[in-house]
């Protein structure tokens, strides 16, 4: 028979805006601790605080598992408001570290200094500097491309607004994402996605969420303007997307137009009046690191709860 398991009245929480410097921008976060039980919670149970907090993705910090490496100071597992687990290091990871770090939960290393998460089965580096957080992503996997008249009838635009020096295409460096490159920012402004034929198109990639970019006629590129659209995983828009950046970098420099430098800024959100920034660049081992700063706007508690656990 199932065991009713009372939850201790104290689970701290926070509502972290990341890639922004200013409370009630950016991209806004559910940070919840549960790394002082036993065990994961139930999925159900993570699944409905997700829910009721409502944001792009809830992130719920639990205790490493066995298997983990000795470096390993925190796991994470996050979720969207519709249910979905997602294992990509970008906003979901990197506003839990933030608030980890400003907390003293975790003892925030010199500036350089690194830490090591565990998402998943997956373990990666946090690369501490002196006043932002980068997330160190896995070096690109290239995946499928999409036929470009489907692309542009998924986000109601015509194709001629689709910019194909840089065919949309599956980019994976820990999660996969759609790239779509879009002829300018008017453009972009009029993407109005038609959800059932964008879950068609993504799933059909294998990815998980279009991110449409304006790149631009400058070269090399080094600012774009972007868009993420996901209603597979019940994220209707998206205001900065950590996850996407790091594999719009990564094939950016595949073809050719990335400076030297590797380095990248996103502007995303402005749609969203939720106007936020993304650094990103590539490592010396070609892996993207996605960097941004965070500002903790709410932090409390949740409530005495209850959930099954099936010995």
């Amino acid at each position: 028979m199932p065991e009713h398991r009372t939850l201790d009245d104290h689970l701290p929480f926070a509502l972290v805006d990341v890639f922004a410097d200013t409370p009630l921008t950016g991209n806004p976060l559910a940070v919840v601790d549960v790394s002082h039980l036993d065990n994961d919670p139930p999925v159900a149970w993570m699944q409905k605080v997700a829910r009721e907090f409502n944001q792009a993705e809830t992130t719920f910090i639990v205790r490493p598992t066995a298997t983990a490496g000795r470096d390993v100071a925190a796991r994470l597992r996050s979720f969207t408001a519709g249910g979905t687990e997602v294992f990509g290091a970008g906003h979901n990871a990197l506003g839990a570290w933030w608030w980890l770090f400003e907390t003293g939960r975790v003892t925030r290393p010199d500036d350089g200094g690194r830490v090591s998460q565990q998402i998943g089965d997956r373990e990666s580096d946090v690369l501490v500097l002196k006043d932002t957080i980068g997330m160190v992503q896995e070096p690109a996997r290239f995946g499928e491309r999409a036929e470009p008249a489907a692309v542009a009838d998924a986000l109601r635009l015509h194709v001629e607004d689709l910019d194909l020096s840089l065919t949309p295409q599956s980019v994976d460096t820990g999660a996969n994402h759609l790239l779509v490159a879009i002829t300018d920012t008017a453009a972009l402004a009029r993407c109005a996605p038609e959800k059932a034929a964008l879950v068609q198109v993504t799933r059909a990639c294998h990815a998980q969420g279009f991110y449409a970019v304006v790149i631009g006629d400058e070269r090399p590129v080094t600012d774009v303007s972007a868009r993420f659209f996901n209603p597979g995983s019940g994220l209707d828009e998206d205001p900065a997307t950590g996850s996407a950046a790091g594999p719009l970098c990564a094939r950016l420099d595949h073809v050719g137009l990335l400076g030297v430098s590797k380095r990248l800024t996103i502007a995303q959100g402005e749609s969203m009046a939720r106007p936020s920034v993304i650094n990103i660049h590539l490592d010396d081992r070609s892996r993207p690191v996605v960097t941004g700063r965070c500002a903790i706007s709410v932090e409390g508690r949740l409530r005495r709860g209850e959930f099954n656990v099936v010995r």
